[in-house]
């Protein structure tokens, strides 16, 4: 045999092995595709939401999620203080109390949220809740938006601050369980 008839032989080998193997990561994706298809349409099916006495009750093949939302919300309760002056935006929409019930595991957690605005300065606004909130942990996101957070007794207490529209908004969150909050 002639040295080239011999080294495109080899290649052509080379060629086959990888063929073999980009066909098989194929089958292997478009198996894994379908498989997510249809676990999505089979979920899909399967969950009712219906309306219960105070919220809703969302049902899966996997247990249920009780949604309650709530209507008022006071900082204070859950110890975060609200700037000075700052008014309350009027999407009142940001209460829920969340209850999974899945089989044996029976988890109960609330997320109260609401958001603040105010003339003053961001700088301004921070200042006043590093002094505040000593304890907190401190973080700078970037382009201007800062966040003060606290996790202790099951929940989080959150205060994130940005400026936007010529206004400091002021965003208070509380995630834990409904008592926390």
């Amino acid at each position: 045999m002639q040295p080239s008839s011999m080294a495109s032989a080899g290649e052509r080998r080379h060629g086959g092995a990888l063929a073999a193997v980009l066909i098989a990561m194929a089958v292997v994706v478009a198996v894994g595709l379908i498989a997510a298809i249809g676990a999505g349409l089979y979920i899909a099916r399967n969950v009712t939401v219906r309306e219960a006495r105070g919220g809703k009750i969302v049902e899966t093949p996997f247990g249920s999620v009780r949604v309650r939302e709530g209507g008022r919300f006071d900082p204070a309760h859950f110890g975060v203080p609200v700037y000075p002056g700052a008014e309350r935006s009027e999407d009142n929409r940001k209460l829920a109390s969340f209850e999974f019930d899945f089989g044996d595991t029976h988890q109960e957690f609330s997320v109260i949220a609401a958001e603040y605005t105010t003339l003053d300065s961001a700088d301004r606004v921070m200042a006043w809740y590093r002094d505040k909130l000593p304890h907190w942990l401190f973080a700078e996101r970037g382009h201007g938006r800062v966040r003060f957070e606290l996790t202790e007794g099951g929940h989080k207490r959150i205060v994130a601050i940005r400026e936007h529209g010529g206004r400091t908004h002021i965003g208070l969150a509380s995630v834990g369980a409904p008592a926390s909050n």
